[in-house]
């Protein structure tokens, strides 16, 4: 499912798609090594070309960096970690989602239409009055 961009322009945490995710790594593979520049300066086009951060570039091309990123985000707001710090990160994903849904509508429609189509319970029929 495609991912509505928000309003914003110069929002950097934009996701990719599928396909750009794709077109990346085929670039990575095929363009970086011979263009002669550092893989910084290379994932500095890309993430301007693409409106993305550099860190996203890094994410998708360097598995080692995704791994680190990942558990780094698995230990951060854990509930065995720190169950203060668990909520507190929560209240704060849902703060930034709710402005989110104001700048996009669309995002929150996608959002709750991802979550029906996720859902193991029960088959959903519709969703916000509509048919799903």
């Amino acid at each position: 499912m495609k991912y509505p961009k928000l309003a914003d322009k110069n929002d950097l945490r934009r996701k990719l798609m599928d396909e750009d995710i794709a077109c990346l790594k085929t670039s990575y593979t095929k363009d970086y090594p011979f263009k002669g520049s550092s893989y910084r300066q290379w994932a500095m086009a890309q993430a301007s070309e693409l409106r993305v951060s550099e860190a996203t570039i890094y994410y998708h091309t360097n598995p080692d960096y995704q791994a680190k990123m990942k558990t780094k985000n698995a230990r951060a707001h854990s509930k065995a970690h720190d169950l203060e710090d668990y909520e507190a990160h929560r209240a704060a994903e849902i703060q930034l989602r709710m402005r989110r849904w104001d700048r996009n509508p669309d995002l929150r429609e996608w959002h709750y239409n991802v979550s029906a189509k996720n859902e193991k319970r029960a088959k959903r029929k519709t969703v916000m009055g509509k048919p799903l």
